[in-house]
């Protein structure tokens, strides 16, 4: 019997996770990904990595490396495609002390054609943030979530907290290349209370009218109903790991990306299938 049970838990966690690959050594602090079409996904690392772009194949080997020559890797932590133009999302802030988070801007035919690209930019503060760093309690400044959805730039921040409060401050803003941009938020998620390691964002996506996001733990689907997010399904990964990049192919069925991680494993992609 306990044979038998064993073999039935092993073939559900496949049903749910699908395809697994090893990722190249190159990728082993991935913290983004994006689906630009069915053989094509662009990744990038978090930051000290090279200001690069790595388009990679669907088993995750890198087709083709492309540098983004007037870019900086302070902390790249997220990537989001609109049809025409790439974003890189360098808006990673651990510290919640940064005053230079930027966001560049990448059409997708350069890209594609070249092995050097140029970006557009522009600078972003967070309206709400007074102190760099703020108050313990405040400390939701940091951000790995960068979505394009419905004609603009969503941020979700990565909570970190003192007490742990679960709260991710939600920006919804347009590209303006060159401006200085000082956000206003546009609303609030809680998503639990247990503490970073299990509720703060690391990732998300947007396709078929739902956002997608992740945490180390699990996936979240929500939609929007005017200004609030409503959770519409979660379903908890069967391995615990450093998982910061998230793309969803087709309804229900995403690409996750995992860090390499000394006790955790290699770094890694990995479809989930929702349904």
């Amino acid at each position: 019997m306990r044979l038998q049970f064993s073999a039935f838990l092993l073939a559900f966690s496949f049903h749910l996770v699908g395809q697994s690959y090893n990722l190249p050594k190159e990728l082993n602090e991935i913290s983004g990904i994006q689906f630009i079409d069915d053989t094509t996904l662009i990744a990038l690392n978090d930051g000290g990595n090279e200001n690069a772009l790595f388009l990679l194949d669907n088993s995750g080997k890198i087709k083709k490396k492309v540098i983004v020559t007037n870019a900086t890797n302070v902390d790249w932590e997220d990537i989001t495609f609109n049809g025409n133009f790439v974003f890189i999302a360098d808006i990673g802030n651990n510290l919640n002390n940064r005053k230079n988070l930027r966001i560049y801007r990448i059409g997708i035919e350069e890209i594609m054609s070249k092995e050097s690209v140029t970006a557009a930019f522009m600078d972003i503060q967070y309206g709400e943030q007074q102190s760099f760093p703020p108050d313990k309690k405040q400390l939701n400044f940091d951000a790995e979530c960068l979505v394009y959805a419905m004609g603009h730039l969503w941020i979700f921040t990565k909570n970190k907290t003192e007490p742990f409060d679960g709260i991710s401050r939600v920006y919804k803003f347009k590209f303006q290349e060159g401006k200085s941009n000082k956000l206003s938020e546009f609303t609030t998620v809680n998503f639990g209370k247990r503490g970073w390691t299990l509720d703060a964002i690391t990732a998300g996506d947007f396709a078929y009218d739902y956002f997608y996001l992740s945490t180390y733990n699990r996936v979240i689907k929500l939609e929007l109903d005017g200004t609030k997010f409503k959770i519409v399904k979660e379903i908890t990964y069967p391995n615990y790991n450093q998982k910061e990049a998230l793309t969803v192919i087709k309804d229900d069925e995403i690409w996750v990306a995992n860090e390499k991680h000394k006790i955790l494993g290699k770094a890694q992609l990995r479809k989930v299938l929702l349904k």
